[in-house]
């Protein structure tokens, strides 16, 4: 496992779950692959033992690339971002998903940082109904500002924390990475974000601190 000291707690909790489902399908194709050998010394085709050592390398393969662009990526400077207009401009990408509320606040961090963030939440939601049924909405909780995003549903498991988990996934626009990622983006604009459900209603709630006048 590589060293995370030193890292923000988001970023280190991402790097011990990608490696750690990194790891998974490497010990398949191991595995797979000892089988395919002791196939061919019996004389027993090893292409069954093969083919899924090779399916497993290629989830191996798509993890990776996944995680590639976030391990290499370069920190940014933050500045002052108008979250309203940000967040507008988002969600304007989506035609159908529409926009409530307002802060009229200002946030801390990167433009291209929040509006990762806020797609990947918006991805979510758009491929899990439809963008007609989707809503974003903005709103002051605290000394916090809370964007909302919210599509009828459920969530896949009892416990939400499992899907921030890094997995390779071959469809959808987030290739299984979304919620990850958008996590250690939150933390780097000071945030978190978390899930919840209730009423046939899934809720990916991003809150960040507004920056002082």
């Amino acid at each position: 496992m590589p060293q995370t000291e030193g890292l923000d707690p988001a970023r280190r909790e991402f790097l011990k779950r990608f490696f750690h489902d990194l790891a998974t399908p490497l010990s398949a194709v191991s595995l797979h692959l000892e089988g395919a050998d002791r196939r061919a010394r019996r004389g027993v085709d090893p292409s069954e033992a093969l083919a899924v050592a090779r399916a497993e390398l290629g989830k191996a393969f798509d993890l990776f690339d996944r995680g590639r662009e976030f391990l290499l990526e370069a920190p940014e400077h933050p500045q002052r971002v108008e979250l309203d207009p940000a967040v507008r401009a988002v969600a304007a990408e989506f035609p159908g998903v529409r926009l409530d509320g307002g802060t009229g606040a200002a946030i801390r961090g990167n433009p291209g940082t929040l509006k990762a963030v806020l797609s990947a939440l918006i991805v979510n939601a758009v491929e899990a109904s439809k963008p007609e049924a989707v809503s974003v909405r903005l709103a002051r909780e605290g000394s916090k500002i809370r964007v909302e995003v919210q599509n009828p549903g459920e969530l896949p498991t009892e416990n939400p924390e499992t899907l921030f988990s890094p997995k390779s996934a071959r469809t959808g626009r987030n290739w299984g990475m979304g919620l990850p990622l958008a996590r250690v983006g939150a933390s780097d604009l000071g945030g978190d974000i978390r899930l919840e459900q209730g009423g046939g209603i899934v809720r990916a709630i991003l809150e960040i601190p507004e920056e002082s006048r």
